[in-house]
C-alpha cells in the first residue's frame, strides 16, 4: 500500500459557522477599539460660515419676524417689540456691508400717528428721523382718529412722510370713535375733499410707486396691537361711543374718492 504523503503547515481555512467568531476580536478587545474624530478647540469665526449661514444669523438677531412695532410702554416711552440687536452692526465693517440695510428693508415698521394732533408732527424727528425714513422700505401706518377733530387735515403736519422716498409698501389702517351703529367713518366723512380726507394727505406725501394695502389681517402683530391699544384708549380717554378699526373697504374707497388727487405730488421723491 503506498505511503500517503503528510502535508505540513498551516491547514487552508474552511467555511463554517465559527469562521466569524474566530475572526472577530474578543468582546473586551471590541468595546476598546474606537476612532478618533477631529475636534476643533480653537475659536468660533463667523467668517468662516457661508454667506447664506450667515445671512440667516443676521435675520434672527434684526429681522426676527419680519414686522418691527414702534410703540410706547409705561416703562419705556419708546418701545421697540420684538427685540432686535442693532449693535451687531458695529461690530465690523464687513458685518455692517453685508447686513446694513435688513432692518429697513427685511422688516415691516409699524408706527401710530395722532391723526387729530394739530400741535407737533405726525412722526417727530426724535422718533424716526428723516434719514432713517428715506431708508424704510415697508411701513404699517396706524392713523389714531379717536380724538375730538374741529378742523381739517391741512392742519396737520404730514410733513415727515415726504421723507418716505424708498417706500416700496405701504399699509395703512385707522382706528377710530363710533356713536352709534348707522354712523358713517367719521374721520372721512367728506372723502371727496383731500382737507377733510386723512387716507389722501398720506398718499400726496408717499411716491405714487408705492404699494398700498389696507387694513390689518387677523393673527397679525399689527391687528393685535390695535386691539391692544384699543382697549387703553378706551380706558383713559373719557370719550363716548366705541373705538373700532377702519374696514379695508372704507380705507380703499377713501385712497380713491378724491377726483383731484395727485399721489406723490408732495413726495420728497417727486
Amino acid at each position: 500500500m503506498a505511503d500517503v504523503p503528510i502535508i505540513r503547515g498551516t491547514p487552508a481555512a474552511t467555511a463554517s459557522r465559527f469562521s466569524a467568531t474566530r475572526l472577530s476580536p474578543p468582546p473586551a478587545q471590541a468595546a476598546a477599539t474606537h476612532v478618533d474624530l477631529p475636534t476643533w478647540s480653537g475659536p468660533f469665526r463667523l467668517f468662516d460660515l457661508p454667506s447664506e449661514l450667515r445671512i440667516r444669523i443676521y435675520e434672527c438677531a434684526l429681522a426676527p419676524t419680519g414686522v418691527l412695532c414702534l410703540s410706547s410702554t409705561p416703562s419705556k416711552r419708546c418701545a421697540v417689540t420684538p427685540q432686535i440687536t442693532p449693535a451687531l452692526l458695529a461690530i465690523c465693517r464687513q458685518i455692517r456691508n453685508e447686513a446694513d440695510d435688513m432692518i429697513m428693508a427685511d422688516n415691516e415698521v409699524t408706527i401710530t400717528v395722532n391723526a387729530h394732533d394739530t400741535c407737533w408732527p405726525t412722526i417727530p424727528a426724535r422718533r424716526l428721523p428723516s434719514a432713517v425714513l428715506a431708508r424704510l422700505q415697508h411701513m404699517c401706518l396706524i392713523l389714531d382718529c379717536t380724538d375730538y377733530f374741529n378742523s381739517s387735515y391741512a392742519d396737520v403736519d404730514f410733513d415727515a412722510f415726504k421723507s418716505l422716498t424708498g417706500l416700496r409698501t405701504l399699509r395703512i389702517a385707522m382706528v377710530y370713535r363710533k356713536h352709534y351703529d348707522t354712523q358713517t367713518l367719521a374721520p372721512l366723512h367728506i372723502p371727496q375733499l383731500k382737507d377733510f380726507n386723512v387716507v389722501a394727505q398720506i398718499l400726496e406725501r408717499v411716491p405714487a410707486s408705492t404699494r398700498l394695502l389696507f387694513g390689518t389681517e387677523k393673527g397679525t402683530q399689527q391687528h393685535d396691537l390695535i386691539r391692544a391699544s384699543n382697549g387703553l384708549r378706551s380706558a383713559y380717554r373719557d370719550r363716548q361711543g366705541t373705538v373700532e378699526e377702519a374696514s379695508a373697504a372704507d380705507l380703499e374707497a377713501a385712497a380713491n374718492g378724491v377726483p383731484d388727487l395727485v399721489r406723490g405730488c408732495k413726495s420728497g421723491a417727486a
